[in-house]
Protein backbone atom coordinates (compact mmCIF):
# COMPACT_ATOMS: atom_id res chain seq x y z
CA UNK A 1 0.00 0.00 0.00
CA UNK A 2 1.15 3.41 -0.96
CA UNK A 3 0.90 5.97 1.78
CA UNK A 4 -0.02 9.39 0.93
CA UNK A 5 -0.65 11.34 4.43
CA UNK A 6 -1.64 14.83 4.58
CA UNK A 7 -0.30 16.49 8.15
CA UNK A 8 -2.65 19.57 8.86
CA UNK A 9 -3.01 21.58 11.99
CA UNK A 10 -2.41 25.24 13.37
CA UNK A 11 1.07 26.82 12.92
CA UNK A 12 3.47 25.75 15.22
CA UNK A 13 1.57 22.27 16.65
CA UNK A 14 4.38 20.39 15.57
CA UNK A 15 3.08 19.33 11.92
CA UNK A 16 6.27 18.99 10.06
CA UNK A 17 8.10 17.09 13.39
CA UNK A 18 5.30 14.36 13.01
CA UNK A 19 5.66 14.05 9.03
CA UNK A 20 9.29 13.80 9.31
CA UNK A 21 9.04 11.09 11.30
CA UNK A 22 6.45 9.25 9.54
CA UNK A 23 8.47 9.97 6.21
CA UNK A 24 11.84 8.50 7.90
CA UNK A 25 9.44 5.34 9.37
CA UNK A 26 7.84 4.72 6.15
CA UNK A 27 10.19 6.06 3.13
CA UNK A 28 8.08 8.39 1.97
CA UNK A 29 8.88 11.84 0.33
CA UNK A 30 8.62 14.71 3.02
CA UNK A 31 6.48 17.39 0.97
CA UNK A 32 6.81 20.53 3.30
CA UNK A 33 4.95 23.22 1.41
CA UNK A 34 6.57 26.23 3.33
CA UNK A 35 9.28 24.83 1.54
CA UNK A 36 7.33 25.22 -1.82
CA UNK A 37 5.40 28.48 -1.00
CA UNK A 38 8.61 30.83 -0.19
CA UNK A 39 10.78 32.49 -2.39
CA UNK A 40 14.01 34.38 -0.88
CA UNK A 41 13.25 37.65 0.81
CA UNK A 42 9.75 35.53 2.36
CA UNK A 43 8.01 36.51 -1.03
CA UNK A 44 5.57 34.06 -1.79
CA UNK A 45 5.51 32.24 -4.99
CA UNK A 46 2.22 32.43 -7.03
CA UNK A 47 -0.52 30.33 -5.93
CA UNK A 48 -0.59 28.48 -9.49
CA UNK A 49 2.94 28.23 -9.58
CA UNK A 50 2.80 26.29 -5.79
CA UNK A 51 -0.02 24.53 -6.45
CA UNK A 52 1.64 22.95 -9.83
CA UNK A 53 5.01 22.22 -8.07
CA UNK A 54 2.80 20.68 -5.17
CA UNK A 55 0.82 18.45 -7.85
CA UNK A 56 4.37 17.18 -9.23
CA UNK A 57 6.23 16.68 -6.18
CA UNK A 58 3.36 14.41 -5.13
CA UNK A 59 2.36 12.51 -8.44
CA UNK A 60 6.26 11.96 -8.67
CA UNK A 61 6.53 10.28 -5.20
CA UNK A 62 5.54 6.47 -6.51
CA UNK A 63 6.78 5.26 -3.42
CA UNK A 64 4.56 7.69 -1.03
CA UNK A 65 4.88 11.20 0.46
CA UNK A 66 3.78 13.03 3.43
CA UNK A 67 2.70 16.58 3.05
CA UNK A 68 2.67 18.94 6.43
CA UNK A 69 1.11 22.47 6.16
CA UNK A 70 -2.44 24.13 5.35
CA UNK A 71 -2.25 26.50 2.42
CA UNK A 72 -6.15 26.76 2.06
CA UNK A 73 -5.13 28.75 -1.02
CA UNK A 74 -4.29 25.53 -2.95
CA UNK A 75 -7.71 23.94 -2.38
CA UNK A 76 -6.33 21.27 -0.41
CA UNK A 77 -5.08 19.30 -3.16
CA UNK A 78 -2.97 17.59 -0.80
CA UNK A 79 -6.23 16.37 1.39
CA UNK A 80 -7.94 15.11 -1.81
CA UNK A 81 -5.55 12.79 -2.61
CA UNK A 82 -4.24 11.83 0.93
CA UNK A 83 -5.22 8.33 2.14
CA UNK A 84 -4.31 9.20 5.87
CA UNK A 85 -5.30 12.74 7.17
CA UNK A 86 -3.56 13.44 10.55
CA UNK A 87 -5.34 16.56 12.33
CA UNK A 88 -2.65 17.60 15.25
CA UNK A 89 -5.34 19.31 17.28
CA UNK A 90 -3.07 20.76 19.92
CA UNK A 91 -4.89 23.48 22.81
CA UNK A 92 -3.59 26.87 21.62
CA UNK A 93 -1.47 27.06 25.49
CA UNK A 94 0.50 23.94 24.44
CA UNK A 95 0.68 25.53 20.84
CA UNK A 96 1.76 28.82 22.12
CA UNK A 97 4.75 27.00 24.27
CA UNK A 98 5.75 25.14 21.35
CA UNK A 99 5.72 28.00 19.17
CA UNK A 100 7.46 30.97 20.84
CA UNK A 101 10.74 28.93 21.53
CA UNK A 102 10.94 27.70 18.16
CA UNK A 103 10.62 30.93 17.06
CA UNK A 104 13.27 32.10 19.51
CA UNK A 105 15.46 29.67 18.30
CA UNK A 106 15.36 30.34 14.74
CA UNK A 107 15.71 33.94 15.22
CA UNK A 108 18.92 33.60 17.56
CA UNK A 109 20.62 31.55 15.84
CA UNK A 110 19.51 32.32 12.57
CA UNK A 111 18.45 29.11 11.26
CA UNK A 112 18.13 28.86 7.54
CA UNK A 113 14.32 28.64 6.06
CA UNK A 114 12.55 28.26 3.07
CA UNK A 115 13.92 30.43 -0.10
CA UNK A 116 16.85 30.61 1.81
CA UNK A 117 15.22 32.65 4.68
CA UNK A 118 15.84 33.70 7.89
CA UNK A 119 13.11 35.11 10.81
CA UNK A 120 14.68 38.70 11.57
CA UNK A 121 14.33 39.91 14.78
CA UNK A 122 12.09 42.78 14.30
CA UNK A 123 9.48 40.11 13.64
CA UNK A 124 8.88 39.09 17.09
CA UNK A 125 7.62 42.39 18.06
CA UNK A 126 5.95 42.92 14.84
CA UNK A 127 1.93 43.20 15.21
CA UNK A 128 1.74 42.04 11.38
CA UNK A 129 0.71 38.42 11.49
CA UNK A 130 1.69 38.05 8.07
CA UNK A 131 5.13 38.58 9.62
CA UNK A 132 5.17 37.61 13.87
CA UNK A 133 4.44 33.63 13.18
CA UNK A 134 3.56 34.04 16.62
CA UNK A 135 1.31 36.58 16.47
CA UNK A 136 -0.30 34.26 13.14
CA UNK A 137 -0.50 31.45 14.99
CA UNK A 138 -2.53 33.12 17.84
CA UNK A 139 -5.39 35.03 15.11
CA UNK A 140 -5.45 32.30 13.05
CA UNK A 141 -6.08 28.91 15.52
CA UNK A 142 -9.85 29.16 16.07
CA UNK A 143 -10.35 29.53 12.18
CA UNK A 144 -8.08 26.67 11.53
CA UNK A 145 -10.05 24.18 14.32
CA UNK A 146 -12.96 25.60 13.46
CA UNK A 147 -12.19 24.43 9.04
CA UNK A 148 -10.92 21.10 10.30
CA UNK A 149 -13.66 20.29 12.62
CA UNK A 150 -16.14 21.31 9.81
CA UNK A 151 -13.77 19.34 7.60
CA UNK A 152 -14.35 16.00 10.00
CA UNK A 153 -18.00 16.30 10.79
CA UNK A 154 -19.70 17.49 7.42
CA UNK A 155 -17.66 14.03 5.50
CA UNK A 156 -15.22 16.36 3.36
CA UNK A 157 -12.20 13.65 4.30
CA UNK A 158 -14.55 10.30 4.50
CA UNK A 159 -12.29 9.67 1.70
CA UNK A 160 -9.54 9.12 3.93
CA UNK A 161 -8.31 7.52 6.89
CA UNK A 162 -8.25 10.51 9.73
CA UNK A 163 -6.30 10.67 13.01
CA UNK A 164 -7.22 13.07 15.15
CA UNK A 165 -4.52 14.19 17.88
CA UNK A 166 -5.58 16.17 20.85
CA UNK A 167 -2.43 15.93 23.13
CA UNK A 168 1.15 15.66 23.27
CA UNK A 169 1.10 12.29 24.87
CA UNK A 170 -1.81 11.25 21.90
CA UNK A 171 1.33 12.37 19.59
CA UNK A 172 3.85 10.55 21.15
CA UNK A 173 1.61 7.32 21.04
CA UNK A 174 0.71 7.84 17.97
CA UNK A 175 4.27 7.83 16.56
CA UNK A 176 5.45 5.07 18.77
CA UNK A 177 2.73 2.82 17.55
Amino acid sequence: MTHKIAVVGSSGSGKTFIAKRLAQRYGLEHVEMDSLAFESGWDLRPVAEFRIDLEQRLNSATSGWVTDGNWSSLGGIQLLLATKIIWVDLPRRTVMRQIVPRTLFRVLTRKKLWGGNREPFSNLYSRNPEKNVILWSWQNFHDTRERYGRCLSDGSWVHADVVHLRSRSEIKAFLQG
